[in-house]
């Protein structure tokens, strides 16, 4: 989509969000309400959430946001909506997943990994931080599944996530 505006940050591609929300601002994070941001509908987040980048997923229908909402980091697995020009493309949140705590010792890859030995941007990471061009040592993996727009968590036997 050419007016996805992108920046490319530790391998991963950021989408700014500039323009006022859609919808109206749901109400205030807890774990139990995580899941209530499902079906939500925006150009820009609401007031309170903050953007920490993410990665188109697919053929450019889907995409991964990286949003934060005090102490509360989650990934947003959205669908681009139809777009007639001007302002920021339309999404709409099909899964949430609230990112787990890991140490220092790991981090968190998206964008650049591969399933048995096959690129798969579907697939984010956990993995053990080293001086390897590719990390192995996965700890947890998930697939933000374009097929069922669910955030699945999968075997992290096979996946492997380049470090950029």
């Amino acid at each position: 989509m050419k007016s996805l505006l992108s920046l490319t940050l530790m391998g991963g591609i950021l989408f700014s969000a500039a323009l006022p929300a859609i919808s109206q601002e749901p109400a205030s994070v807890s774990r139990s309400n995580i899941r209530s941001y499902i079906g939500l509908t925006y150009r820009t987040l609401p007031k309170g959430f903050k953007d920490n980048g993410g990665w188109v997923v697919k053929g450019g229908r889907y995409r991964a946001d990286f949003v934060q909402r005090g102490n509360t980091r989650m990934i947003w697995f959205t669908k681009v909506l139809p777009w007639n020009r001007g302002g920021a493309v339309p999404v709409r949140v099909v899964d949430v997943m609230e990112l787990p705590t890991f140490p220092r010792s790991q981090e968190l890859h998206f964008a650049f990994c591969t399933f048995n030995g096959q690129d798969d941007r579907e697939i984010f990471a956990i993995a053990e931080a080293t001086d390897e061009d590719i990390r192995t040592n996965i700890r947890q993996a998930w697939r933000a599944n374009t097929k069922t727009e669910k955030i699945e968590a999968i075997n992290p036997k096979g996946v492997a996530c380049k470090q950029i």
